[in-house]
C-alpha cells in the first residue's frame, strides 16, 4: 500500500499482490510487554517470542 492509494498492492494487471503471512513483519504488539507478535499477519491469538498469548480487544 502506498501513501497515495488505499487497499492492497496491485500488479500491472490490477490483481492484488498476495504475500505469505510469515513475510509480513508484524501483526500486533503485546499490550502488557510491548513485544510484537511473531506469527505474522493472521486471525486469532497473537504470540510473542516469550510464548505469551493475547487477543486484540
Amino acid at each position: 500500500m502506498t501513501e497515495t492509494t488505499r487497499g492492497p498492492e496491485r500488479d500491472a494487471a490490477g490483481w492484488p499482490i498476495l504475500r505469505a503471512a510469515q513475510d509480513i513483519d508484524r501483526d500486533g504488539d503485546n499490550p502488557t510487554t510491548g513485544r510484537n507478535c511473531i506469527l505474522g499477519h493472521h486471525q486469532g491469538y497473537h504470540r510473542d517470542e516469550a510464548g505469551a498469548e493475547w487477543l486484540d480487544s
